[in-house]
């Protein structure tokens, strides 16, 4: 990845709906080169699809972090997959640690975060699961400095 491809992605980070010619025109170069380059980081990996950013605060969702330990013998991987087919699942790490797996999931409304954390309780390889709810955001973007 060199200069360029780092310009482009800025570009999309700050606005996944602009055109190539848009962004061709800022960065200063073709929308042919736009094109191909964009092409290149998709399959590549980097690019990995577009989306709105909701405020999910506004449409009354509650963020819920879980702390997870994983039996021994299990595979964190597989118990992780099996988390990320719960709707609620947002985000998931495998970390150092206590635990293995932090998983971030968005809620609607604080009733419904217990249930989710029976749901990851009740997974197959699941020893224990820590839960804390977010009382405010003070920043929540998957924008990267490049």
């Amino acid at each position: 990845m060199d200069d360029l491809d780092k310009k482009i992605l800025r570009e999309l980070q700050r606005d996944s709906r602009s055109s190539f010619t848009k962004i061709a025109q800022n960065i200063g170069v073709s929308t042919a080169t736009v094109s191909e380059r964009v092409k290149r980081l998709t399959k590549k990996g980097i690019i990995c699809g577009y989306t709105a950013v909701l405020n999910t605060s506004e449409l009354g969702m509650v963020t819920l972090i879980t702390k997870i330990k994983i039996k021994s013998g299990y595979s964190v991987d597989e118990v992780g997959k099996e988390i990320a087919k719960l709707d609620e699942s947002c985000c998931i790490h495998h970390v150092t640690g206590d635990f293995d797996l932090l998983v971030i999931s968005k809620c609607v409304g604080h009733g419904k975060c217990g249930a989710v954390i029976e749901k990851k309780k009740n997974i197959e390889g699941v020893q224990s699961v820590d839960a804390e709810l977010v009382l405010n955001t003070l920043k929540e973007e998957l924008k990267v400095k490049l």
